[in-house]
């Protein structure tokens, strides 16, 4: 294989417009894998972040911009977090940058990283060395002329002193709060509340008058003293929080955490009697205990082996509504396994558009040879039927019932904590790789509120009732009607990727 020969200028361009050619770079014995694209669009907001200025015409919110990060524990967020500090002190103006961490010792181990990078053999060669422009080094401070400007680089523990760190009159101008509430701290009320007003009265006073870019970075805690938790709600920030596990089952970073892994990881903080450990640091579920008392350690097994043949299957649509909170549109592609059990094998639950939704739905019903496809008809949701029918009929499909269900007089609270029973009796079941996805939902589920996250939970309400009231209907879903629909060529053609795309 031909090697390619770059030079320094080409080197500088790529590290500055890549994260992976950034990492690899400065980290060439750690880095392993590819930033997932999560990353890759976080990495190229922050870098936009690095570049407001008053010389540039930004507003007083852009120069002072205030972010809470949520990424799921062992994902790599403070590896993320330092390559990003190590980016502003090659390739921007900032000058004073300050990281806290929850103590002392974790501040001083940020700093000794950053400088490992800035050491490594790759960077100096094409940034120069750091070190002939070094006025002080120590563990918690360092100050040192470098591309053209003095820069800052210090790191302090929680609620320690800053005053102490403004030399020559400077100020912070970058602010990285990276893990510095622990676990520990976040189950006791008095200490998170000493640590929050820490950080919103004395350390981020500390700032430059000029601009300051804030970050704070973690992971949620199962307890309502979580300063992430906190910042969520506060409208002056701006919030990115993902889970571990996405809604179509998949990690995040699938090198890095595999599925597989991840589930084996949920199935031991269940065994343990603390699912909600795993939902909140893991999944970022902010209302991971809310419903404490759930015994999910106590729900009969998933009631098929891989590979085993279903009774049949259909696919149930929960449209987008006006509701607060109500933005997503829920997919959910279910089997009848043993005893017929409704068992949810896959999940969409993303904000979709109305021709998205119906190309999802088609797009599980090819992939798993289903026929029957129920969209939540209440109200105005009943046109995605209508037109449902109509891309059918354009484009000649034809197998395909597509029907109503509707949910009836009871209120959706009441419905969702009778599948809650149904649930935990085993009457009503989930695969593994969506489990910890619906039982996160389930867990911060709050039956006394109108307003909770429960695209999901309203999903499988409706799974019994589509198996009862159209049982007349599943009799093509035998093994006898998967091999019909396999062996139906016009079928096959009609139901292609291309097809489906080139109709919207």
């Amino acid at each position: 294989m031909k090697e390619a020969v770059l030079n320094a200028h080409e080197v500088i361009e790529a590290a500055k417009e890549h994260l992976d050619f950034l990492s690899a770079l400065s980290m060439p014995t750690i880095h392993e894998y590819s930033w997932p694209p999560l990353y890759q669009g976080i990495w190229d907001w922050f870098r936009k972040l690095a570049s407001a200025s008053r010389e540039s015409g930004c507003s007083v919110d852009e120069l002072f911009e205030k972010v809470a990060l949520g990424l799921p524990r062992g994902f790599a967020k403070s590896t993320f977090i330092r390559l990003y500090v190590l980016y502003i002190i090659l390739f921007t103006d900032r000058k004073f940058i300050i990281i806290f961490c929850a103590t002392a010792t974790h501040a001083r181990n940020a700093l000794s990283d950053i400088a490992d990078m800035l050491d490594e053999s790759n960077i100096k060669k094409v940034f120069g060395d750091w070190r002939v422009g070094m006025e002080q080094d120590t563990q918690d401070v360092k100050k040192f002329g470098f591309r053209g400007r003095n820069v800052v680089l210090a790191g302090i523990g929680a609620g320690g002193a800053v005053r102490g760190l403004l030399t020559k009159g400077d100020r912070p101008d970058v602010m990285i709060f990276d893990d510095v509430q622990t676990k520990e701290d976040s189950e006791s009320k008095v200490v998170s509340d000493s640590l929050y007003t820490w950080l919103i009265g004395t350390a981020m006073k500390a700032k430059s008058p000029k601009r300051c870019l804030t970050l704070f970075i973690a992971n949620m805690y199962p307890t309502e003293n979580s300063i992430l938790r906190k910042l969520k709600a506060n409208p002056e920030w701006t919030k990115f929080i993902a889970g571990g596990i996405l809604s179509d089952g998949t990690s995040l970073w699938e090198d890095l955490q595999p599925i597989e892994q991840l589930l084996a990881e949920y199935r031991n903080d269940v065994a343990a009697g603390k699912p909600e450990i795993f939902h909140a640091e893991v999944l970022n579920d902010e209302f991971a205990a809310v419903n404490n008392l759930l015994d999910f350690s106590s729900i009969p097994e998933f009631p098929a082996a891989e590979g085993d043949i279903h009774l049949g299957s259909y696919i149930i649509i929960d449209p987008s509504n006006d509701k607060h909170n109500s933005d997503s549109v829920a997919i959910g592609y279910f089997e009848v396994h043993g005893n017929q059990i409704p068992c949810l094998m896959q999940l969409v639950e993303e904000r979709l558009s109305p021709g998205d939704t119906i190309k999802k739905a088609l797009q599980l019903a090819i992939d798993n040879s289903c026929s029957l496809i129920a969209i939540e008809s209440n109200a105005y949701q009943y046109s995605l039927l209508y037109w449902f029918n109509l891309f059918c009929q354009q484009l000649g499909l034809v197998g395909i019932n597509v029907v109503p269900i509707y949910s009836g007089s009871r209120s959706k609270n009441s419905r969702i904590l009778d599948f809650f029973k149904a649930y935990m009796a085993g009457e009503i079941s989930v695969h593994p790789k969506v489990k910890a996805i619906l039982e996160a939902q389930m867990r911060s589920f709050n039956p006394m509120k109108t307003d909770n996250i429960d695209n999901t939970l309203d999903l499988m309400t409706y799974s019994p009732r589509v198996l009862t009231e159209f049982a007349d209907q599943l009799k093509n879903y035998t093994v006898v009607g998967a091999q019909e629909w396999q062996e139906d060529s016009n079928k096959a053609s009609l139901f292609s990727d291309e097809t489906i795309c080139s109709s919207f």
